[in-house]
């Protein structure tokens, strides 16, 4: 319905037919109430279901459900879907020196970073912790993700200011490509967080590809 003001405003309307005695209906009352309360705390719960409480970030039951679907998209259009494991590095020094609040606030900062250099389509969730997922998504060709890496790196590792303190942080990044790694959603996961742990090996800030020709690194 329709508030005086212009406002539209959903609400529970129940009408009944009232006929007279020879059982003729001579017209209809209809009762009605303003459920904007209730619908407003079922799209708190739908946030919340499918958010992260801290960032705003799609959580990982959303993931789990784009990256379904991204899956199936890459399959029809024939181009190329990456899968990016991404951790701070440094982030629990800053965590342990400043507290939990500035800790927050640094990943927050972090995520909103993440998504302004990302593309229009692209995805980016967090796991919990230091722990986000991005998914790159219609490829072509499949290099068309360094670009982006590269742009995601350089974002989380400028400089920001927290409680008046300069910090810094890192990340390194695992990346698996479907369809060269033409696994399932789990294992595509775990192969980018392999090569995730692989770029930290290698010094951090930096991104590494999973190869699915390492018969090891499958196995891992």
């Amino acid at each position: 319905d329709r508030r005086k003001s212009g406002e539209v405003y959903p609400e529970m309307l129940s009408i009944a037919a009232v006929p007279n005695e020879q059982g003729k209906i001579e017209h209809y009352v209809g009762t009605f109430f303003d459920i904007s309360h209730i619908k407003a705390h079922e799209a708190e719960l739908e946030r919340i279901a499918h958010y992260d409480t801290l960032t705003g970030l799609p959580n990982r039951r959303l993931l789990a459900d784009r990256l379904q679907q991204q899956l199936a998209r890459t399959r029809r259009s024939g181009h190329s879907l990456a899968i990016c494991y991404l951790d701070l590095d440094g982030f629990k020094p800053v965590n342990d020196r400043l507290g939990h609040e500035a800790g927050d606030q640094l990943l927050i900062e972090i995520g909103q970073r993440l998504k302004n250099a990302l593309r229009v389509g692209d995805t980016v969730a967090r796991l919990g912790g230091d722990e986000f997922v991005l998914l790159l998504c219609d490829l072509a060709p499949e290099e068309e993700c360094v670009p982006v890496l590269e742009r995601v790196l350089a974002a989380i590792a400028a400089p920001l200011y927290l409680h008046g303190q300069q910090v810094a942080v890192s990340a390194s990044i695992g990346v698996t490509l479907f369809p060269r790694d033409d696994a399932n959603p789990d294992f595509l996961m775990r192969h980018a967080d392999h090569a995730m742990y692989q770029a930290k090996g290698a010094g951090k800030g930096r991104f590494h590809l999973f190869d699915p020709s390492d018969s090891e690194s499958v196995q891992t």
